[in-house]
């Protein structure tokens, strides 16, 4: 699974009395902010500071540099999954609801590892994987019988979930349709797995972001979307049994 960053939107309305919320200062001329996201930035602080590799903030002074170069804003960080104990708690915590609440059953699973950015690009190419100029933020890799999902480290919970949940079920696609290879439907089948569990955790807004933003798996999402709407979800999972 890949990502790139939200570009921020410029806007000449100012809000009464509002400041920067990296820096605190009045903003006075145009200022910029993120969709879905009520916080406003100076021009200073989008174009001077760097901007926090999970929610495309500029980053502030309670920000951190991880150890492989990105950058984390205040925010991110405090919900970032770092210890490789707790994300595995996470990972099965994830893979068990998917079987609860959308049935996505496996015999054999795959075992999973955190890993840096540096080590999950180098996995990429080893999987001749494309990654186009986005961050890559996990993986499913199999060789021979090793079953491995691979998720970056430094994840804000939410997202980590969102990782595991669309690599997880590249896991499934493995099982019951190994030979589909239709890129709109395996990527999409994987996106929409993960729109479906975050509406499973409440996460609303990000599932709207998902559903409604510019990524390369959207038009594969709204093709098991509409599928969904005719045949439910369960549908679905039986109909991607019969695409390959």
């Amino acid at each position: 699974m890949t990502s790139r960053l939200i570009p921020p939107i410029r806007s000449q309305q100012l809000p009464d009395k509002s400041q920067c919320a990296v820096c605190g200062q009045r903003l006075t001329g145009a200022y910029y902010f993120l969709p879905d996201r009520p916080e406003r930035y100076c021009e200073t602080c989008i174009e001077q500071r760097p901007r926090c590799s999970s929610c495309a903030a500029p980053v502030g002074s309670d920000g951190w540099t991880l150890h492989d170069g990105r950058a984390q804003c205040g925010s991110c960080h405090r919900s970032a999954i770092y210890d490789p104990q707790e994300a595995q708690a996470l990972y099965a915590d994830t893979v068990a609801s998917l079987a609860q609440h959308l049935g996505l059953q496996v015999q054999v699973g795959a075992s999973f590892r955190l890993v840096d950015q540096p080590t999950i690009q180098d996995l990429a190419r080893q999987g001749a994987i494309a990654t186009e100029g986005q961050q890559m933020l996990g993986l499913y890799l199999r060789q021979g019988r090793m079953r491995v999902v691979y998720a970056l480290y430094g994840l804000p919970r939410w997202r980590f979930r969102l990782v595991v949940a669309h690599e997880f079920a590249h896991v499934w696609q493995g099982e019951h349709c190994p030979l589909l290879t239709d890129y709109d439907w395996v990527e999409g089948f994987a996106e929409w797995v993960a729109y479906q569990h975050l509406l499973f955790l409440g996460a609303t807004k990000a599932a709207e972001r998902l559903r409604n933003g510019e990524h390369p798996y959207r038009k594969g999402l709204e093709q098991c979307l509409k599928l969904e709407e005719q045949i439910g979800v369960r549908g679905v999972l039986a109909a991607m049994r019969t695409l390959e």
